[in-house]
């Protein structure tokens, strides 16, 4: 018998989304008082951009673990493909406007992917899934206890 864990997919990514949206207020907050209105908005940019990449990434993790190993390899590749040029497309717009300001832009997705590593390190060291491991079949010529 095969049972996978039942717990839902928040169980394991809610201390990492809690743990990147905290480190991104303490961002903004550092880059109100360091750099003004400009860093708040690239404090913002940097956390959206952040979760963003990291939980579309998730999508091909739990079609894998509901058993579609194909799907989920098909989306691996496109949806990594597609995550990395929109990553690289959103760096350089934001890199060439006056409105973001790029050292706290930088810092606050570095910043922010550190926490969200932090936060599912954290929740998988202490998950503990229930799992049920069926009893052995009895050899034959055993009696089966009822």
């Amino acid at each position: 018998m095969i049972h996978r864990p039942s717990g839902p997919v928040r169980t394991l990514l809610g201390r990492a989304v809690v743990f990147t949206v905290l480190a991104g207020l303490v961002c903004a907050v550092v880059a109100v008082v360091a750099v003004g209105l400009d860093g708040v908005l690239a404090a913002v940019v940097g956390v959206c951009l952040v979760l963003g990449f990291l939980l579309v990434g998730q999508l091909p993790i739990v079609q894998v673990a509901r058993g579609r190993r194909v799907l989920g390899a098909a989306l691996l590749v496109s949806l990594y493909s597609t995550r990395l040029l929109l990553l690289l497309l959103a760096w350089r717009v934001l890199s060439a406007s006056d409105t973001v300001d790029r050292r706290t832009l930088g810092l606050t997705v570095v910043v922010c992917a550190l926490a969200w590593t932090t936060g599912t390190v954290w929740s998988a060291m202490r998950w503990q899934p229930v799992l049920i491991e069926p009893e052995p079949s009895p050899a034959p010529g055993e009696a089966v206890r009822p």
